[in-house]
Order: structure tokens, then sequence, then C-alpha cells
């Protein structure tokens, strides 16, 4: 670890390295006499004094080791020689006081009972204990030692710190005193002194050192994660072999600095250090959480990122910020501590200074005494953020990346999905050319939730064919109306792999925007003309409209009452959509007025007209002299007025939306309606989808990045309709403002579940678990998403047919609802599972919400509400419609439909290439685990399944031109064990 902190230099191969990162010493090379004779030569000159061949030195330079050295030859003469007679019987030293004092009468001490005398012993042992240590004085002894100064010039902890934790060492670790009476838990701080303080020992009051040694501390045995019967036994710390601490940086002040044990299995001989992920994962929480790092966080590296700071990093890192916004965090929080520290020191002398004269000492320097070893930077927190999460070193075994895939493969819909592309997530991709980039396409069910998002090459239906199908392949996405931005576009496609059993629908959005995108936008009357075009397709609901009025002029809803002027000029502006579009339900007219009022529009706005019977009501721009429209507009008029037909809702006002009902705290009382379109919260999420990672970042990270903002997308829209239930909601919304109604307090249910596992364990019964209502995850079924998918269909290139439907092994050419789906074919493949984590039954989300329409409900309502203008074929496929049930629409619950068993053909899957493996067995603290290699080898066999054991594994493989052996991380299982033999050679 010291010798990774030091700047790298290049050194040939064979060449060893020293702790402070120049090449060591080797006699072959710079000693010219023993050069000399590895080629035949002799050098008539001594050796060189780092030589072990020279008689004088022995290789030793240290003049403090020569001249012990030399003190142990004399005494061994002079013990050597025999004893003179003029020393034999000698009374030199038989003095009449020494003779008085050796011949005196001693008093003899009475015990009276062994319980008083053994009372005494305890008590006079406490004492001594109790004894505070003067850590002021002892500190700035040390610091103040020129040898030691010297020693630790080149350290990256501060001296004062380093002179604290040798103390600590000497007068309480191997003082023989009770740790707990000096530690809370793995640290101790460094105290403050009553009496003005010299400048090094204040530059690290209030500081943090740890001592993480679990078996000294807790009393805990660890068990190899290498071998199945092997447990860890201590060496030696980093600072009593190195004099060496580890920084843990955080955002709350100076780092913590850490005495770290270093542990070897008794049975393999496998070094690792006591604060790394594969060792902290076993360890129990209470114990854990003594070490303020996350597990998934505690990589192999230099220094380690604290859990308040992590913690931040994981809602920045996914939104709005980036690696140099932590790193500068971090940097920040040092350099305030610092600017405290220095006012506090000099105005605790203030007072001193006036009244007694003491001057005090200069304050130490910022840079190079009190800050020696600084925050990762930039790069160094994405590839921390990137490595924890595919990193499965965590008390449920269970990474982030495969979490968040997981969750996405669990959304269904049993009634409405979007499908549509986006072109700006790509420029987050710095090998978006590399990878054949273009365009996303996502899926968004009627409850807003993201069913899939995969990175395509173009916008061609065929690129997507493939995702389709092993979407419908889930026993809970079963939908019968779909919204498409190119509807009626590709509708065979469509109708072939739904088996005719789909009603499709163009997006209200995509068809004001084929005619918004062909207008100027600086023209004077833009916003008025896009007002009109809403105006032209929809209405908002009339009881919505009138009780939001109502609130605005009574002030209930802002705070402040509006006159009708204040809501003529909020109509005007975005403002009022943006604010108020929550509270209204829109009304999506009828085909012909839409259509007729789209022509009124077009003569509203035009400048110029070829009929008498139309003449243009438009004007010019007093500015600019240019008309509204462009060349472009009329026809995008005329291809809306064409596809009008497709725009009603298949279900009436009240089945299209989800009700909100008010807060308890609520003034206003207006309810807030979400919207079962799926097209509108797509768009949205499309917004967010662009942010959730920086321009030109590293494949594997932006996927990481868009899969956990993906994931909480789904976990916060979720969260939102389960205020719909009044009855369950209301107890619990009373209690929280409502400002906070809509946050997720908890995203991670994985860990929730381990959480209600400990407390079954340790004798809760199931009514009284701390969580409830939590969601499990289904068994990984092959789907991958954004640039995963991409690079799979490259390696599988798959063939199509004249429909462009996906022709490949998985993707069978049968009825897809009537097949084994791909979850329950790839459970017969997988390893067996003995973790108890995914075991553990919990209380889910009910499957209907209260006040929510039932199955024969919907379907009637979908067939009632076709329009009447439409052609005889969307008739006699509403009829159609009407006489299947609908499922009922359960997206909230997870893992239950994937419980169900077929009895159809067994078929090969083909799976991605990138599914992760991660561990299925308990922590080494509850059971033995299972070691990789007694996997059954059809666990690793390329016609099964492809399993990654690590993320640099599943890097090299999902990259193209990869040449050698695959990359593991330090972590990983897979790394070959070392034997006994080699190890030691090795530390020899």
């Amino acid at each position: 670890m010291q010798s990774n902190s030091q700047p790298k230099k290049k050194l040939k191969a064979g060449d060893q390295q020293t702790l402070f990162g120049d090449r060591a010493f080797d006699p072959k090379q710079d000693c010219s006499v023993c050069k000399g004779k590895e080629y035949g030569r002799v050098v008539h000159r001594a050796h060189h004094s780092l030589c072990w061949n020279n008689r004088k030195t022995k290789g030793i330079v240290s003049k403090t080791t020569l001249e012990s050295i030399e003190e142990d030859k004399r005494l061994r003469l002079h013990f050597a020689q025999p004893l003179a007679e003029k020393d034999k019987f000698s009374s030199k030293h038989t003095t009449m006081e020494a003779t008085a004092a050796f011949f005196a009468p001693r008093e003899m001490t009475v015990e009276k009972s062994t319980t008083t005398a053994a009372t005494a012993a305890k008590a006079t042992m406490a004492m001594e204990s109790a004894e505070p240590i003067d850590f002021c004085r002892l500190v700035t002894a040390k610091v103040n030692d020129p040898s030691f100064l010297e020693e630790h010039k080149n350290s990256r902890a501060p001296l004062a710190m380093l002179a604290f934790a040798g103390i600590v060492v000497d007068e309480i670790i191997r003082g023989k005193k009770n740790l707990h009476d000096h530690f809370h838990g793995l640290s101790i701080t460094v105290p403050k002194s009553k009496e003005l303080m010299p400048p090094h020992y204040h530059s690290i009051v209030g500081q943090q050192l740890l001592y993480v040694d679990w078996k000294k501390m807790f009393d805990i045995e660890v068990n190899c994660p290498r071998c199945p019967t092997g447990t860890f036994t201590n060496d030696r710390t980093n600072f009593s072999k190195n004099k060496i601490l580890f920084p843990i940086f955080d955002i709350d002040g100076p780092p913590r600095w850490c005495m770290v044990m270093s542990m070897i299995c008794r049975c393999c001989r496998c070094r690792v250090y006591a604060n790394s992920d594969e060792v902290l994962r076993q360890i129990p929480g209470h114990a854990r959480h003594s070490y303020p790092v996350e597990s998934k966080y505690a990589l192999p590296k230099n220094s380690h990122i604290g859990k308040s700071a992590t913690q931040a990093f994981d809602l920045l890192m996914p939104t709005h910020g980036n690696g140099d916004l932590c790193s500068r965090l971090l940097y920040n929080a040092v350099n305030r501590s610092y600017l405290e520290r220095v006012e506090n020191y000099y105005s605790s002398y203030k007072d001193a200074y006036q009244s007694t004269g003491i001057v005090p000492e200069p304050y130490i320097a910022k840079d190079g005494t009190h800050i020696k070893a600084y925050p990762p930077l930039g790069d160094g927190i994405r590839d921390s953020y990137d490595k924890s999460c595919s990193n499965h070193n965590n008390p449920w075994l269970l990474s982030d990346h495969d979490r968040h895939t997981r969750e996405i493969q669990s959304v269904g819909s049993n009634l409405i999905f979007a499908q549509d592309h986006t072109h700006e997530v790509t420029k987050n991709y710095f090998q978006k050319k590399r990878l054949g980039a273009n365009a996303l396409w996502d899926v968004g069910t009627d409850t807003g939730e993201i069913a899939c998002a995969i990175l395509v090459t173009s916008t061609k239906t065929r690129d997507f064919a493939h995702a389709a199908q092993q979407l419908l392949k889930r026993s809970n996405f079963k939908p019968t109306v779909m919204y498409s931005d190119t509807w009626p576009s590709k509708s065979d496609f469509w109708e072939e792999l739904f088996a005719g059993k789909l009603t499709g629908r163009l997006g209200l959005f995509h068809c004001i925007q084929r005619i918004t995108r062909t207008l100027k936008k600086k023209h004077i009357d833009h916003f008025h003309a896009v007002n009109g075009l809403l105006n032209s397709t929809y209405k908002h609901n009339e009881e919505d409209y009138e009780r939001l009025l109502q609130a605005l002029k009574d002030g209930t809803l802002s705070g402040t009452k509006h006159t009708d002027d204040d809501i003529a000029d909020l109509k005007t502006s975005k403002a009022f959509r943006q604010r108020y579009d929550r509270y209204l339900r829109k009304e999506i007219r009828p085909a012909m007025i839409v259509r007729e009022m789209l022509d009124a529009w077009f003569d509203r706005f035009k400048c110029s007209s070829s009929a008498v019977t139309r003449p243009a009501r438009g004007r010019l721009d007093p500015l600019t002299g240019e008309t509204l429209f462009t060349p472009e507009t009329k026809e995008a008029v005329l291809n809306c007025k064409e596809k009008a037909c497709h725009l009603q809702d298949p279900l009436s006002l009240d089945q299209m939306y989800r009700v909100i009902s008010p807060g308890p705290n609520s003034p206003h009382g207006l309810n807030e309606y979400l919207s079962r379109r799926g097209e509108s919260s797509l768009e949205s999420f499309h917004l967010m989808l662009a942010h959730f990672g920086n321009c030109g970042m590293r494949t594997t990270l932006a996927d990481n990045l868009n899969l956990t903002g993906t994931a909480r997308h789904n976990m916060t829209i979720r969260h939102k309709i389960s205020l719909t239930d009044e009855k369950t909601s209301r107890v619990l919304r009373a209690k929280i403002p409502a400002a906070f109604e809509g946050v997720v307090s908890f995203f991670n249910h994985t860990e929730l579940q381990h959480i209600n596992t400990i407390a079954l364990e340790a004798g809760i019964t199931q009514q009284n678990l701390p969580f409830r209502n939590l969601e499990s995850l289904p068994k990984d079924n092959g789907e991958r998403f954004f640039s995963e998918y991409l690079t799979r269909m490259r390696e599988i290139k798959p063939k199509f047919n004249d429909k462009d439907r996906c022709m490949c092994t998985s993707c069978d050419n049968g009825n897809i609802h009537n097949n084994p789906t791909t979850t329950e074919r790839s459970d017969r493949l997988a390893p067996p599972t003995t973790t108890k984590n995914t075991e553990l039954t919990v209380q889910m989300r009910p499957m209907a919400q209260p006040n929510e329409p039932t199955h024969t409900q919907l379907a009637n309502q979908l067939a009632n509400t076709q329009d009447s203008a439409n052609n005889n074929t969307e008739s006699t496929a509403a009829t159609h419609r009407a006489g299947a049930q609908l499922p009922q629409c359960n997206s909230l619950v997870r893992g239950q439909d994937q419980q169900q068993q077929h009895t159809n053909q067994f078929v090969t899957p083909h799976l991605p290439n990138h599914q992760q493996c991660w561990p299925t067995f308990a922590p080494a603290f509850q059971q033995p685990m299972t070691p990789l290699w007694t996997y059954p080898a059809m666990a690793f066999t390329a016609t099964t399944q492809a399993v990654f054991c690590c993320g640099p594994h599943r890097q090299w493989h999902n990259s193209e031109g990869r040449r050698g052996r695959p990359p593991h991380d330090y972590h990983c299982r897979r790394v070959r064990v070392v034997s006994t033999k080699q190890e030691g050679e090795r530390q020899g």
C-alpha cells in the first residue's frame, strides 16, 4: 500500500520494488565486483557497501546497526576471556553501607484474609489502569525528536498522528490495559488537553485512530473465502511492520487513520487485510458498522472513502454529480477543518498572551505537514463507484449491477405500454462510435415504470426486435394497448408479435411535436400558437379545472390569492402547465373535432392563403419580418389530421388516470392524477436519462449509472402509486411533511430483506418485522439493457424474417406466452442456491389498489369506448378484445409470476454472455462457504450460460479484440490460490 502511494517508476523485469517506490539493491547489477564475476571478470576493489559480500559492512549501512554489531563483538570477547586472579573473591564492592542494608531486619506483612488481599490487588490494578495518559506531552516529545522526524519524513500520515499511534500501541495495546476503556468500537479519538497545546498536537485533536483487529476487538473468527474450512489468524498490522497508517477520507473533516491487521489463512496461507471487502461482508452488523466504510467500497486501494461520503455520492453520481465534484468535496472538507483549527489555536492563545505575555508557536503548514495524504481525484472516484457497482462482497451477496438489472426485469404490465426512441443518452458513452450506438429504445408501462432500455444502432424495427420478443416472454407482461410515436407504421410487426391482440395508438406528444418542430421558436406568436395547438387536440376536465381555479383564488394552493388577471398571466407562460397540470385530467377530443380545429388553427396563424373562403389571419414577426410557419408545417398538419383517428384513449377518462388523494395536512384538497397513457411518463424519463451520466464516460460506468437511475425511477413510481391506497397511506402520510411524501426512503429492498432475516433469526415474529411491503427480486431471465444488449447482439448476430422478427434460438417462433419463460429455463441451469436471504417470506403489496377497475370492467370499457369514426378493422379488433378477459394489473408485485412451473419441452436458451455470477452461499460467519471450483462444470460451459465472476472479467468479455487471459479483481474468487511453499518464498 505504501509503494502504491509513491510516484510510479519504471522497473525492469525481475527488479524488486522498495517501500518508497525505488528499485531495491541487486548485487548482480549494482556491485561492480559481483557483476564482474557474473561475466567472468576480476575486479580488484572492495564490494559495494550494500553488498552482503562486503566483509566490513555485510550489506548493512545503518550506523546504529554497525555500532551494535561492534558492541556485540566486544562483549563476546570480554566474556570469553577467563576470570583474572585479582577479580576472584574480591571485596571491592562489599562496603559497610551495602552490608548493613543487606542484613537489616525486614518488616513482615500479615495478610488478614485471602479475600482482602485479592480485592486490594484488583483495586491497585484498577487504579493503575485508570491512570490517565498524558498524550499531549508524549506526542510533543516524540514530534520534537530529530530521529523520529528523520525516520518518518516520507510517511503519508502527519507526524503527530504517527506519534499518537505509537503511544497507543505502547501504552494501551501492548500495555495490557482494557482496550474497551479507551476504544469505542474500533476507534480512539485524540483527546483534548486542558492546558494550552503545542501546534502539532492541536492539529490532530478530535481525529480518530482505528485499530482494525476483529479478533482482539470483537472476538470474531473470520473464515477464508477461498477454501471451505480455513480460518484466518492474525499476523501483523501495517503500523507494527512498516509504520504506515491507512487513511479513510470523509466529508465531515480530516481523514481517519487506521492500523490494519494482516491475516493469513491457516489452510491455504492466503493473506488478506482486515478492512478488505471480502472480510467486511462476513462481519456481523454490530461490529461491521464500527468500520466507517461500506463493504462494496472497501476495494484494494491505498485509501478508502467513508460511509457518509459514499452515501452522498450514491445520490449525486446518477443525477447531476460527477467524480471531480465528489473529489473536491473531500478536499474541501480537509481545508475547512484546517481553517477552523488555526482559528481555534490562535484564539486560545489570545487571552494568555494579553495576560501573561506567552507567545504561541507558529501553527504548522497545511500542505506537506497537516495534509500529506490527499483524497482520490475524480477519475479515482469514478473508478471506485464503477467497481463498487459490480462488487458482490456485501452481506446480502448481490451487486448493485445485478440488483438493478433484475429490478428492471421485474417490471410488467397487463394493460398499456409505450415504446419510443431517444438519442441524447448516447452522448454519455465515450466509445459511442465503436459501439455503434445511435439511439436508445425503451419501453414504459401504464404505471410509468421502465420495462426495457437498450442501445441500438438505428431506429429500425429489427434492431430492437430481439429485446421486444424477450420482453413479451415475461409472465407478467401481457398488455393489450400500445402507444407509439410511429403508429400505424410497422403495425404488421406488432400484430404478429401479439397474435392480433394488440390495439395501437399514436402518442399525443409525438403528434403535437410533428407540428411544433416546424414552427419558428423566435416568432412573437409562437407561444400562443402552441397553446392553440394543444387546445385543438385535448381539453381539461371541467370539474378539475373548476376546483383548480377556486384553489388559486382562495390562496390555499400557493399561499397567495390570485386574481383573474394573475391567472390569465399564468396561462400565457409555461408555469401554469408545469405547476398545475398534475391536478388536471386531459380529455382527447374526437377525431372529427380535432381535424376541424386543426384547420381553424392553421388559418389563424398562416400569413398567406390561396382560397378566398379560408383567409389568412396570421402576421409577420415585427422584428424579423418572418412568418411563423415553415414550408414543412402544412404537410405536418395534414399528416396529423390523417392520424387523428389513432389519438383517442382506449378507456374512459376515469380509467385512464390513477388518483392520489390530497394529504391529511393539505389545505387545497385537490386530487393529483397519474396518467395511464405511458407515453407522457416515458418522455419525462428521457429528460432524466440524458443526465444519469456525464458526456464521454467509460461504457461500464455509463451502464451502471443508467441502470441505477432507471431502477430508482421505477421505485419512485411504485412509491407514488402506493399513495393511491387511502386506507394504508393516510395514517403514514399524516406523520411526515407533504414535501417528503413522494421521496423513497429505501431503494435497496434486498438489504431490507437481509435485515428482516436477521430479525427472524433473533426471535422476532413475522408480524413484528421492522420492514414490510418489500419487493422480492425475480430470478435473472437473461435480459440485458443499455450497451450490454448491443454487445450481445453483435456476438450472436441473429437473423430476421420478412417482418423483422428475430429468429435466434432464444426467440422461438411459436406463441410467446405458451412457451416456458426465459426465467424458468435459466433456473434449471443455475447452480444450487443456499442463501437464506432470498428465501425470506415478506408481506407483498396488494395486487389491486382500492377503487381501481377490475378485469371485466377494464375489458368492457376498452370495447365500448372505441371511436365510431374508426375503420372496420379497429371495430373488429375491439370485438375480440371485449371477448378476452384482461389480466389484473399487478405491476407492483414482484417475483410471484416467476414461481409458476411449466411442463413444456425444455429449450436451451441463448443467454447473454455478460451475465455475472453472484455468490450463492451464506456468509462465512454463519456456515462454511462452498468454493467456486466445486460448482458443477455445467455452470461454466459456453452452451448453457456464461458466468462472470467480477467486473473486469465481464468488461474483458464485452470488449472487442481481446487477447490473453481475462483479468480479475483482487477480491475475485477465481484468482488462483498460491501454495504454502510459494507463499513462503514470496514473503521471504
